[in-house]
């Protein structure tokens, strides 16, 4: 279900805007203090986030636009602070018109596609919680094909071919470097974008493996933002 992160102050418009929306999706209230904030989008990884802001709170939109390049994001501001933003963002809208705020918002959310549309990414991890988190992370984004192994992914890949790989290095048996040159050794799988993820040090993994054969490679435990922007982005390479 689409997640909707609404962060700032609640006042009587901003809970009845709330109301409306959680009939459609999940939602989450959320203080506007740029601690929990950071906290709640990393824990919580909202399709959208909706931020009720004064003038004051410019650092913090900056923040979060910079930080999460790739969130939809909708600004509310009473009809002075809404002109006074309207600059810094291009969804910015008066929080006391709660039927625009709420039409403005739905028309933000990322468009829910059918399964058939969807693009698939294959995790490769031996941790099964770590597969079990990447599921709930990236689950109604993408198809997903999870293995415990660099062998069953190979078997795996024959019945679908995923449009990105996220691959453990540190595995058991196959290791992620072993793995990945089975992938590659295989040519209707060769073009297929693989990003690493590594408890070692990302560079270091990067001068072993050749940076110019994979797509991105995260040190454990990665940023759930930045995983899905770096599977967004080599997802329309």
């Amino acid at each position: 279900m689409t997640k909707i992160l609404l962060i700032g102050k609640t006042d009587s418009s901003y809970t009845a805007l709330g109301d409306m929306l959680s009939d459609r999706y999940s939602v989450k209230y959320g203080s506007s203090g740029g601690i929990a904030a950071e906290a709640l989008l990393k824990s919580y990884a909202p399709s959208l986030a909706v931020i009720r802001a004064a003038v004051s709170d410019k650092e913090i939109i900056e923040h979060i636009r910079a930080k999460y390049p790739s969130l939809p994001t909708v600004i509310l501001g009473s009809p002075d602070e809404a002109a006074a933003l309207s600059d810094l963002h291009p969804t910015t809208v008066c929080a006391d018109d709660v039927r625009t705020a709420f039409d403005t918002i739905c028309a933000a959310v990322p468009d829910s596609k059918d399964s058939e549309s969807k693009m698939t990414v294959m995790v490769i991890d031996d941790d099964a919680g770590m597969l079990r988190i990447m599921k709930t992370m990236l689950g109604g984004e993408y198809d997903m094909v999870l293995a415990t192994s660099g062998s069953k992914a190979i078997r795996l890949l024959e019945r679908k071919r995923p449009d990105v790989i996220l691959l453990d290095y540190e595995m058991p048996e196959m290791n992620g470097a072993e793995t990945l040159d089975a992938i590659r050794a295989v040519k209707e799988y060769a073009d297929i974008p693989v990003i690493f993820l590594t408890g070692k040090n990302a560079p270091e993994v990067l001068e072993k493996t050749g940076s110019a054969d994979i797509a991105g490679c995260l040190t454990k435990p990665a940023d759930m933002q930045d995983i899905k922007d770096a599977v967004r982005k080599a997802a329309i390479k």
